[in-house]
Parts: structure tokens; sequence; C-alpha cells
């Protein structure tokens, strides 16, 4: 199987795949040795993790080397901006939340949204610890004017079902590839979020400051179990900073595409 989305040239889904097969098989062998996990799994009778025998490849998870640069920022932002409807909504609270993983932040509930915060759930890197960590952000004023105008129904924020579901992350990823056009050489909506801790660290936004923005874990005993300080007050000096940057007008806005505004899918009744 690994080998076989390899040969497609996705040889980060097969990391990410070979993860997945190794913490399915380990819970069934688990079951033997921990009462924690439910008693159903002994009916696969697991008794090895054949997955552990492989090897991941290191060189599929090198990180994205190409951030977008400030003035790309500004370019993107000037696209974002007058963007109408959902889509706009949805790119720009993406961006002046300070680049979240799109995966986190297209999960957001109407009972983690405040009026002058939200908050995400940030499974990465937590294999076995337990439930999500929770990650709180401040909302800039731009951020929570676009927040307030987003249609209060169901449960999920960013939504094409009213609420129902949530918005895949491809979703947002295809409307800003669709809004930028060719405007930014090789565009990804990732290279937001890493374009967004470039502009910080530039803007001297220490460290340790744009981990708690964007959520990279806690690292050492002090921070995980003794520092419980929320950091909101330099979470938001920082995305103000981000704020002040992006919206520069030094650099004009280019012509994006024609953008068709999706259309909210009915709902079945159950």
């Amino acid at each position: 199987m690994l080998r076989l989305v390899v040969e497609q040239s996705k040889g980060r889904t097969s990391n990410k795949l070979r993860t997945y097969l190794r913490a399915a098989y380990q819970c069934a062998v688990d079951v033997w040795v921990t009462a924690a996990i439910p008693l159903s799994f002994k009916k696969y009778n697991v008794r090895a993790n054949p997955v552990a025998n492989t090897r991941r490849d290191a060189s599929f998870d090198r990180s994205d080397k190409h951030p977008l640069t400030a003035d790309e920022l500004r370019v993107y932002w000037r696209l974002i901006e007058k963007l109408p409807d959902l889509p706009g909504r949805c790119l720009r609270l993406h961006l002046l939340t300070g680049g979240q993983r799109i995966e986190q932040l297209v999960r957001l509930r109407w009972t983690d949204v405040r009026p002058e915060q939200i908050t995400i759930y940030d499974i990465k890197g937590r294999p076995g610890q337990g439930g999500p960590r929770t990650h709180t952000l401040p909302l800039v004023d731009a951020a929570a004017r676009d927040l307030e105008a987003f249609q209060r129904t169901g449960d999920y924020v960013f939504s094409t079902t009213e609420g129902v579901r949530p918005i895949a992350g491809t979703t947002l990823s295809s409307w800003a590839r669709q809004v930028v056009g060719s405007a930014i050489e090789g565009f990804q909506l990732k290279r937001v979020r890493s374009g967004v801790e470039t502009l910080l660290a530039a803007n001297r936004i220490n460290r340790e400051i744009r981990g708690h923005v964007q959520s990279h874990g806690l690292t050492g005993v002090q921070a995980r179990h003794y520092d419980g300080h929320d950091y909101m007050r330099e979470k938001r000096e920082a995305l103000e900073v981000l704020v002040r940057e992006v919206t520069l007008r030094a650099t004009p806005a280019p012509e994006g595409r024609r953008f068709r505004v999706p259309r909210a899918r009915p709902t079945r009744s159950r």
C-alpha cells in the first residue's frame, strides 16, 4: 500500500498512511494489556504490529521552505480584502488569525466563538496524549467584523451546508487559488502560514510568541507544566503587527480572477 502511494509521487501521503496504519494495529495489539481500549478490539486477534517493521522516509517530511514574502502577503491581502460572501470571509479570517492550520480552522464551531476570541483544537503531534490541545486566539477588529457577518446557523462556522458540516480544507485552498490566479507565482494556501511566521520574525516577534500564535507546540517541562500564562495580550499584539504589515498600501493590487461564489447546499431533513 505504501509503495503504491509513493509511486504516485505522494511521498508525504505515504508517511501519513503509515502513521495511521501503525496506530490502528498498535491499538489492536495493546487491547491485551491496556484496560482502557474497548473489548471489541480483541475480536481482531492481532498479536503483532506488521507496520512497525516498516520505515518512514524522512525525505518526504521536509518542511516547506518557500514562504510568501511580505510583498506577496500584501498582494494576497489586496486580492481577498474585498472578496465577497463566504470565500472572502473565510480567507480573510485564515490570514488575520495568523495562518492557522487549515484543517483545524475550518472545524471551528460556534460554541467556541466569543466576541473577542475563538478556540480551535490542535491534535498535531499528540498521539496517545489524550484529547486535543485547545488553542485560543484573540480576534483583531477586522477579523471580528468578518466573523459577525457569518450566518450563525448549525454547529460549524466555515460551512456551505448551513453549519451542518464544515467545509473541507481543500475547498478553502481551492478558493484561494481561484482568486489569486497567476498574481503570485507558485501560490499555495499553506505558504500563507509560513509567510506569516516569516513576517512576524522580521518584525521582531520572538520565536516563543510566534509559537503561541501558530500553535507550534509546547516544549520542555517548564512550558508544559508550569507556565500557566495564556499569552493572549502577546498574541493580540503579534496579530496587530501582522494586520499593520499586510495592509500597507505600498503594493498595488494586481488583477485576480473573477470569482464564482459557491451557493449553500440544501440540507436534508432527517
